[in-house]
């Protein structure tokens, strides 16, 4: 096998092939230096003295060949040969064609597809996008959270800490027949165009209105991540500066959706989709050229990346087996059972059991999808064996990779940008349409109708949920707060986010974490109890949200991490002697006095069970003291298609009458 390292020498791979260039005297001479280093890095060379010159002269070579000339001739090399070279530009004429053909061709068909139909449905096509069909859905829901998030952050993920997300596989199969089965009979009934108006119905506007505002402050958190992560990728392939590379991300998402509503987004999100499963099967499959499946195998067990039997209890250790199947069941249940993002997702179908469809086809999707991302991070492990990328963001790792193992491949580039920069179009776009909603419906006609104003018309929601056509800036804010405040904000973030040193996976579970937790407490609490009403709710619901900020702001601050696996840096060294099994993955924080810091070392994947459980045992033991205390017994019914299938005593025939 031809295996590449990361000389310190230049932060481009060197092959221990020929070299592609035909250098004179001056390259000739810098070349020899690269592989004297390459020798002594892999033990080659055993003189300590001859080892230390090597490194001298790597030093000296370093400012050489990043110079003019060598570049120069690289280019030259690449203008007359046709091939790649570690200092030539990293996309060609073809890679542009790729990218800009996949992403302008998606955009295209997912417009015509949805003006064929919009007709039909009006307003609500455009706010929940109707009729698309059960596959589509299935892969625009899973495309709502599987995207450039998940595409950079699992293969980083499993390259730093080991393949032990894979215990995700077991929880999807536990997470989505209860969102099938539980939760979304009861949204589907009732057919409300925002799952938070549910909280009105339930309990009281005061829980709407703070489930609405922690859903904004959410998606524009979130949206931050989502925008962040391909802007990211982009801006190290094209070698463009990252706040330009934002900008054009968060102006192609706007006009998604601006052109064509959520149902051209289910469209495009289900190519996109299918774009990164293609391309993830590409980067894998070119991955393998060089090596096999058992030698990656071989090298990730040497490498502690094959431990999947971790099952500490221990809350503080990042990714144990608890720690990702109940962890994770939360976050999954507070992504797609109580999450406005995907339940106008599943509110397209024409009836409830195609819903559920989409639901359990996510079981699917999901594993096949982590399968190949934990295939993928351990062949960029093997890939990088003893030689680490110096000074390397780790949501950069993939992009890298790509570069370095796939980009002699004609066109591999692009396909790669088309599908991390589609992925985060995919979600952003589903994100701005669901907070379009969330305004229209949540906050828009809720103060039309308290101020005593006329609703809105269909044409008048139609016009609002569409970003772009906004005929003067009061109907803008009036609209939405204004799109174009939305935007920046989320630009805003998306900058802040190129100071954290964290994967954008655990960047993103945070978010939906703190703040879905609360949430499906309150749906929990309203499914399952008959007798909490709206101001014991709404104490719970306010209660388990200052917890969960309070944790996740708490361990940002502290810079929390965990104790990583066995790495290699520059080349030379590695700590795997000073590897201690019994403190991996363990979360440690900056210190406090006192030992205060532990309270905030709990893994981050515990944040949305911390929110459901604190939510349902506030709004129980309020509920429960408030009846003491009262001397008034009043037992107000709660409507049958507010409460869970399994309480409901009504006919199916009778719950529609009342929804």
């Amino acid at each position: 096998m031809r295996r590449r390292v990361y000389a310190p020498c230049m932060q481009t791979p060197l092959s221990f092939a020929p070299s592609p260039f035909a250098p004179n005297r001056f390259g000739k001479k810098l070349l020899e230096s690269c592989w004297e280093t390459k020798r002594a890095a892999f033990g080659v060379e055993t003189d300590p003295e001859r080892t230390q010159a090597i490194r001298r002269v790597t030093h000296r070579s370093a400012a050489l060949l990043s110079s003019r000339p060598f570049v120069v001739l690289a280019r030259i090399n690449v203008f007359v040969h046709g091939k790649r070279s570690p200092a030539s530009d990293q996309m060609q004429l073809l890679d542009y064609s790729v990218l800009i053909s996949l992403l302008v061709g998606i955009s295209v068909y997912g417009i015509v597809k949805s003006r064929l139909t919009s007709q039909e449905n009006g307003s609500r096509s455009l706010l929940v996008g109707s009729g698309a069909s059960t596959f589509s859905v299935a892969l625009s829901v899973c495309s709502g959270f599987i995207s450039s998030i998940s595409l950079l952050g699992f293969p980083a993920e499993v390259y730093s800490q080991g393949g032990m997300i894979l215990w995700f596989a077991p929880m999807y199969a536990l997470s989505f027949p209860i969102v099938a089965y539980i939760f979304l009979p009861v949204f589907y009934n009732l057919k409300l165009p925002t799952i938070y108006q549910y909280f009105e119905r339930r309990f009281n506007y005061e829980c709407r209105l703070a489930a609405t505002v922690l859903f904004c402050i959410q998606i524009l958190l979130y949206n931050s991540v989502a925008l962040y992560a391909p802007s990211l990728a982009i801006s190290s392939i094209i070698k463009i500066p990252l706040v330009l590379s934002i900008f054009v991300t968060a102006a192609l998402s706007a006009l998604y959706i601006g052109i064509g509503g959520a149902k051209a987004a289910i469209h495009t999100s289900a190519l996109q989709m299918g774009l990164i499963f293609v391309a993830l099967c590409f980067i894998i499959t070119a991955g393998l050229r060089e090596t096999s499946l058992a030698e990656v195998l071989e090298t990730a067990h040497a490498g502690k990346r094959l431990i999947l039997d971790d099952f500490r209890i221990d809350p503080t250790i990042r990714h144990s087996a608890w720690t990702l199947v109940l962890g994770g069941a939360g976050n999954i249940l507070s992504l797609f059972a109580a999450n406005q993002l995907s339940i106008q997702r599943y509110m397209a179908m024409d009836s409830l059991k195609s819903a559920q469809r989409v639901v359990m086809l996510n079981i699917l999707c999901n594993t096949l999808i982590l399968v190949l991302y934990v295939l993928l991070g351990l062949i960029i492990f093997s890939y990088y064996k003893g030689c680490y990328p110096a000074n390397l963001n780790p949501n950069e790792l993939l992009p890298q990779f790509v570069i370095d193992n796939v980009s002699s491949i004609p066109g591999s580039v692009g396909l790669f940008a088309a599908a991390v920069y589609s992925g985060g179009i995919s979600t952003l776009s589903a994100s701005f349409n669901a907070l379009s909603s969330i305004i229209i419906n949540d906050v828009l006609k809720v103060y039309r109708e308290r101020t005593g104003k006329p609703p809105l018309s269909e044409e008048t929601i139609a016009k609002a949920s569409k970003l772009t056509r906004f005929p003067s800036l009061f109907a803008l804010v009036q609209a939405g707060f204004s799109a174009i405040l939305i935007a920046v904000v989320s630009i805003i973030l998306a900058i802040s986010c190129s100071f954290l040193q964290s994967i954008i996976l655990q960047m993103a579970f945070i978010v939906f974490g703190a703040g879905g937790g609360p949430v499906l407490g309150s749906f929990i609490v309203g499914f399952f109890t008959r007798f909490v009403k709206g101001r014991a709710a709404f104490s719970g619901l306010i209660t388990s949200i200052a917890i969960c900020f309070s944790f996740a702001i708490g361990a940002v601050l502290l810079k929390s991490k965990p104790v990583p696996l066995p790495s290699y840096e520059h080349c030379f060294n590695s700590n795997a002697e000073d590897f201690d099994e019994r403190s991996f993955g363990r979360v440690v924080l900056t210190q406090l006095p006192f030992g205060l810091e532990s309270i905030f070392s709990i893994s981050y994947q515990y944040y949305s069970v911390i929110g459901v459980v604190t939510n349902v045992i506030t709004s129980i033991v309020v509920q429960l003291v408030s009846d003491f205390l009262s001397r008034k017994k009043v037992s107000t019914p709660v409507e049958e298609v507010l409460l869970s299938p399994f309480l409901q005593t009504q006919k199916p025939e009778e719950l529609e009458n009342d929804a």
